[in-house]
């Protein structure tokens, strides 16, 4: 289990009487005092302390409270600690999130948690845009989804007998419950599209383990080795796989590189340097990026480079560090020296993904192939419980697992840009993709993909067979406009993606921050 756990980059703070400027514990002689509960104690202390928005937010100023028993009575006027954490939280935070049980989060973050094992989203199924249609993006290996036999791009109309639709849509599917999902496929034989159930099979859920790197590929045409990677989450348990990975990828003398994010909404930053670093060939001689905190804590900001080496975790999910700050466990790092890297979005890739396209792109061509992002450019921390500065869960307080995931931080690129409104491919508008043949705005639900269900990583699957053709400098290969009518997919409320455990967002490691607790 990790001790010190920084997700989403966000820092946390402490109780009353530990922050440097909160109010210190309640008058124990008023006559209505009945303290608040320790966990609002914390949460206000944690985002006061940490939180990027903290000036800008009346009731977390320094000086709010006249004294003890005002700041008391303020903390009781919430219901619990998830009340008061999403009323102290600014109108431009999109991301900041309560968490109930910190151990099971710090599990989900690993890639270990309860679930039916599959990745999906919707579509609208008509014009009226009232009924929808789900659809499989991927199945985890080894788990319900797989064992009930459901398979990339099958369709499914209801589930547990319900009628997917606009207004239930978020409901149906976010519990740890086994489910029914009725099926159904796509018949144009009356030349219009019309949803034809099947089956109904039952999804179990049981505790999954899901491997970060999906799949990778390395295929040569026109005489160019490409090489294919789809990575859905930066995991820091998934160093040596990547590691492993680009080995393969120079053996086979790769000269260009697909990297697959459409489905990754973030993670750690450690694991985002060694990416990119991996890529580029660029080393710790080389800026990746900066941190910029909030003004409270802008001892905090510091500049990020490039990794020379792969940090390895020890068998308790950690970085062991030297005296002087460098990594303990390490391996030799195998990168490809790429002056153009490809890499495939969707209105998912966010955050630690989007860091990978921002960071890179002083150092090197980045192009972007598919829809727009996120442009989540803030980083958040686990807060606990515990003593300032809130990071170690084995001090936290015993008596209850709750935890917080602020915004702490900015990130930009070593030329100071930020990403706040994503980046969007050749193409993209508004409304969707332009439709010009060589535009790199692609999705994945058409028609045409929905029939045929061309698996990750085939050369025929839209966004890589686009990217194969502007590497090898081909015009893109359309299809006839009947077989390219695009279905709309449904877009998640801003920061939330209530398909995958992993939040959208993007975390550091307790060694990325200064130790000092001014």
């Amino acid at each position: 289990m990790k001790k010190l756990r920084f997700i989403w980059v966000l820092l946390f703070a402490v109780m009353i009487g530990c922050s440097d400027s909160s109010p210190t514990d309640p008058d124990s002689g008023n006559e209505n005092n009945v303290e608040a509960t320790a966990e609002k104690q914390f949460v206000w202390n944690a985002m006061n302390y940490w939180y990027y928005w903290q000036a800008d937010v009346t009731e977390l100023g320094d000086d709010y409270f006249t004294n003890d028993t005002d700041f008391n009575n303020y903390l009781k006027d919430f219901s619990d600690a998830e009340a008061l954490f999403e009323s102290l939280r600014h109108p431009n935070d999109d991301f900041s999130f309560f968490i109930d049980d910190y151990e099971e989060y710090q599990n989900e973050q690993d890639g270990i948690y309860a679930a039916l094992g599959l990745n999906y989203g919707f579509y609208y199924k008509d014009s009226q845009q009232t009924d929808l249609v789900g659809y499989v993006r991927y199945i985890i290996p080894g788990s319900p989804a797989e064992d009930a036999g459901l398979e990339r791009l099958d369709l499914f109309t209801k589930v547990d007998g319900n009628t997917i639709t606009v207004n239930n849509y978020l409901d149906l599917l976010t519990n740890n419950s086994a489910h029914d999902l009725t099926l159904a496929h796509i018949d144009t034989s009356g030349g219009t599209i019309q949803y034809v159930e099947d089956e109904t099979v039952t999804v179990e859920s049981r505790e999954v383990i899901e491997d970060p790197i999906f799949t990778s590929e390395v295929i040569d045409t026109s005489g160019v080795k490409i090489g294919y990677l789809m990575y859905n989450a930066f995991q820091t348990n998934s160093h040596q796989g990547l590691n492993d990975v680009f080995a393969d990828f120079k053996n086979q003398g790769v000269n260009e590189l697909v990297l697959d994010l459409r489905y990754n909404g973030g993670g750690a930053v450690i694991t985002s340097q060694l990416l990119t670093s991996m890529i580029s060939g660029l080393g710790s001689s080389t800026k990746f990026g900066e941190f910029e905190y909030n003004q409270k804590r802008s001892q905090n900001n510091r500049e990020v480079f490039f990794l020379d080496e792969v940090p390895l975790e020890n068998e308790d999910g950690e970085f062991d560090r030297d005296s002087e700050g460098n990594f303990v466990n390490t391996e030799p790092i195998n990168s490809l020296s790429l002056n153009t890297v490809y890499v495939l979005t969707s209105s998912g890739t966010a955050s630690a993904s989007e860091t990978v396209i921002n960071s890179l792109r002083p150092h090197m061509e980045v192009t972007y192939i598919g829809l727009k992002t996120v442009g989540k450019d803030e980083g958040s921390l686990t807060l606990y419980d515990a003593p300032t500065p809130y990071l170690n869960s084995d001090e936290a307080n015993p008596d209850h697992k709750k935890a917080i995931q602020p915004i702490v931080l900015k990130i930009v690129n070593a030329d100071g840009e930020a990403y706040p409104n994503g980046f969007a491919p050749d193409g993209y508008t508004s409304n969707g993709c332009a439709d010009d043949e060589n535009d790199n705005c692609v999705t994945e639900i058409t028609l045409d993909n929905l029939l045929n269900k061309p698996k990750i990583g085939s050369p025929e699957e839209p966004l890589f067979s686009r990217a194969i053709d502007v590497i090898i400098g081909q015009q893109a290969k359309r299809k006839a406009t009947t077989d390219q009518i695009k279905m709309k997919e449904v877009q998640l409320p801003t920061g939330l993606d209530a398909f995958k455990p992993h939040r959208q967002g993007m975390h550091v490691e307790p060694f990325m921050i200064p130790t000092d607790k001014k």
